[in-house]
């Protein structure tokens, strides 16, 4: 859908890009964080994701003249997926 909607809307000027968060904490799942530890300890960061992570790489987007970035999907899961194994 994000790609759709990029080139859909490319010719309007306004950009499509997805955030793609990991195991996130948040205050709904607070009584979850060992399971989250359990489960980011294996990844390159070693933590969670946090809710203002997950947004600031994206939140400087609109502001600045990144006219190229668009249609994609930035992956802020603490490296889970450029450092998984394909098989």
């Amino acid at each position: 859908m994000t790609r759709a909607w990029a080139a859909e809307f490319a010719g309007t000027g306004v950009r499509v890009s997805t955030v793609a968060p990991g195991a996130t904490a948040t205050p709904g799942n607070a009584d979850s964080s060992e399971l989250l530890a359990a489960m980011t300890e294996g990844t390159p960061a070693g933590v969670p994701v946090r809710r203002w992570t997950s947004r600031s790489p994206s939140a400087g987007w609109p502001r600045t003249r990144a006219c190229c970035v668009n249609g994609g999907t930035l992956d802020v899961d603490g490296g889970i997926a450029s450092t998984r194994l394909r098989g």
